[in-house]
């Protein structure tokens, strides 16, 4: 699976954040990953299709200048292999039938 650009959660329930752990409530079940200083919480926050993922490292490190942007791509992709992002970049159209 390719990375998202512009990632997006595609869960639709709710997040839920405590005891250092992530919980993203799908519609058949509930993922869990550990996320001890919330960093993790805030990256699906921001992941709403409307940044790319170095827009995405430079949000969190307002509130997390210790993250750097491998952190932020790592994430990215394990989220996306997961099949928990999407990507919402826009696809390039292709013109006379290429």
């Amino acid at each position: 699976m390719q990375d998202a650009r512009q990632p997006r959660l595609t869960a639709t329930g709710p997040l839920l954040h405590g005891g250092g752990e992530l919980h993203i409530v799908g519609s058949d079940d509930v993922i869990s990953i550990a996320d001890p200083d919330g960093a993790l919480y805030r990256l699906v926050v921001l992941a709403d299709g409307s940044r790319s993922t170095s827009e995405l490292c430079s949000a969190l490190r307002t509130e997390y200048p210790q993250l750097d942007e491998q952190y932020v791509v790592h994430a990215v992709s394990e989220l996306s292999s997961a099949g928990l992002l999407e990507d919402c970049a826009p696809r390039r159209r292709r013109f006379g039938g290429q």
